[in-house]
């Protein structure tokens, strides 16, 4: 799942470029992409699967393979569009268009804009880090437990040293953010909602980019 974002993260309008194009594998040696390479190899074994059928792109197959993992912790289904192109080994994205960890809630946002992404998708998509080794929760298990751990705040605790491993520090700026609260109000209260949201967005964030399709 992380691997789908960094690479449809590269998208930024002006000038219109980047976005989910299967570029991330000309991408793995820059620093916010560490620890990828095996995601990207995953990508590869599953071409070699695919190949005699000839209708899943690279880029599509990167798509794919997160609304997979989505569904496969128990999220929601994404049904998703085939057809994405594929960058060339000579065209990789531009560099330093993803979200920083240490980003306030306002570069946050502003990032986001920049590829055409409202604060509720923003904050929708921010519920995938419910999964991995960030500390919301069960790490195999996609649910809205992220946004009710915002709600606590456990790394504001004084007295639990491990508490503040939770999340990054880009997480812990959306619930003091008043745009960002109501929608992590909503979400930790309505799994069902987040689903929905989260859904809509991921097709959103896998489309940008696409010539001639809408988002």
């Amino acid at each position: 799942l992380r691997l789908v974002f960094h690479d449809a993260g590269t998208f930024s309008f002006p000038p219109g470029n980047g976005g989910l194009n299967a570029s991330i594998q000309y991408e793995l040696d820059r620093p916010e992409n560490a620890g990828l390479k095996r995601g990207w190899r995953i990508i590869e074994q599953v071409r070699v699967c695919m190949f005699v059928c000839g209708v899943a792109t690279d880029a599509d197959l990167v798509a794919l393979a997160g609304a997979y993992a989505v569904r496969l912790c128990g999220g929601p289904d994404i049904a998703l569009a085939l057809g994405r192109p594929v960058a060339a080994a000579a065209s990789p994205d531009p560099p330093d268009r993803m979200p920083g960890e240490n980003f306030t809630a306002e570069q946050l946002k502003a990032n986001f804009a920049a590829k055409g992404l409202s604060v509720q998708e923003m904050v929708a998509l921010s519920g995938a880090h419910t999964l991995g080794s960030k500390g919301f929760g069960d790490p195999t298990r996609f649910d809205n437990e992220y946004y009710r751990a915002l709600l606590r705040r456990p790394w504001t605790n004084p007295n639990d040293s491990m508490a503040s491993m939770i999340g990054l520090p880009s997480d812990h700026v959306l619930p003091d953010d008043p745009e960002c609260l109501p929608y992590i109000e909503r979400y930790a209260e309505d799994q069902d909602a987040f689903f929905a949201d989260f859904a809509a967005a991921y097709v959103k964030l896998t489309s940008l980019g696409v010539p001639g399709w809408a988002v």
